[in-house]
């Protein structure tokens, strides 16, 4: 069982039937330039569907929405020629602030979570004969939300862009 299934984090290549300047094109087709400020429910009259920039043969895309995900990847590609193949070599993470933000609220309520064990653990006799508080739950659900939160969102967005470079670039995962 791999770790990285549960991360937000996606590395993978892809095998494409097109050239690398087919690529290239497909991929300039299909992103406008980034703004500075999208609103959700004004992006409507959007015609591509991702915002971002290629130079050379490396591109740097997001996904334009009409709703509010604060875990959209950050997708970042390079094109290459891989034994007379072209090879798109794919990373999707997380926005830098919302991954620190995310790791500092995990981070503290983890540590709440282990505070209480220890002390549950140190007094346990005395839990026994005073009975367990339901309140001290709640860092633990706090924590439980907080990952399926982000692996979630992030996961279901990762899909969506996966199947439409798939699709876009004639491409197929490279397993090997």
């Amino acid at each position: 069982m791999s770790l990285r299934k549960y991360l937000p984090y996606e590395d993978y290549a892809l095998i494409s039937k097109l050239s690398v300047e087919e690529v290239r094109k497909s991929i300039l087709e299909n992103i406008e330039p980034k703004k500075t400020f999208r609103f959700p429910g004004f992006n409507k009259n959007t015609v591509k569907p991702y915002e971002g920039t290629l130079i050379d043969n490396t591109f740097t895309i997001t996904r334009i929405i009409n709703y509010r995900n604060s875990f959209l990847p950050v997708i970042t590609g390079d094109i290459s020629t891989f034994l007379g193949k072209t090879q798109i070599k794919i990373k999707m993470r997380l926005v830098h602030l919302v991954a620190v933000f995310m790791s500092l609220w995990l981070g503290i309520v983890g540590l709440v979570c282990i505070g209480i064990l220890l002390v549950g653990i140190l007094k346990f006799k005395e839990i026994l004969e005073t009975g367990f508080s339901p309140m001290l739950l709640i860092p633990f659900a706090m924590f439980l939300f907080g990952c399926l939160l982000v692996l979630l969102a992030f996961k279901a967005e990762s899909k969506k862009s996966k199947d439409f470079l798939i699709e876009l670039l004639q491409g197929q995962e490279d397993n090997s």
